[in-house]
């Protein structure tokens, strides 16, 4: 090489390129890890969501059930059992493949209905309705019914 002349190569730079490329086949990897951790985490989320819809659904179905039990009802509900003071207990009730509730209803008292005269007294009800999907989704409602009957009809 002569002496004054310009060098077409810099010195030291040799293997820049493959550093370079490196980081970058670095960085991208780093990316795409996160990016499947991230649609794995998200696709979890969405399916304990939907789990959990699902049994606030099914445990309102159990609410609505119970309270559709009093509403029918010709007569004041007798007590089953006058511990809990109880009037009805549905087991497991499925609704759909994983879906089930179950209920409860107790008395808590009767008072007079104010300008309804003496025959008619309010009855409430505590309901307390459990829904279940899959394996692992719980929820619950509870609910004061209250309806009005005629004492001695």
């Amino acid at each position: 090489m002569m002496i004054g002349m310009p060098s077409n190569r810099r010195e030291g730079r040799e293997g820049f390129a493959m550093v370079t490329a490196l980081l970058v086949v670095l960085v991208l990897s780093v990316l795409a890890v996160a990016a499947v951790w991230l649609s794995s985490t998200e696709s979890k989320t969405t399916t304990a969501e939907a789990t959990h819809l699902s049994s606030v659904f099914s445990a309102d179905a159990g609410g609505e059930a119970a309270i559709n039990f009093v509403r029918v009802s010709d007569a004041p509900p007798q007590i089953l059992d006058f511990t809990t003071m109880a009037v009805r207990t549905q087991p497991n009730t499925t609704i759909a493949g994983t879906q089930q509730y179950n209920y409860g209803v107790n008395f808590v008292r009767k008072s007079p209905k104010p300008g309804w005269g003496v025959d008619y007294l309010d009855y409430d009800y505590n309901v307390a309705a459990i829904g279940r999907a899959g394996r692992q989704g719980n929820s619950g409602v509870a609910v004061v019914v209250s309806r009005l009957f005629k004492e001695g009809y």
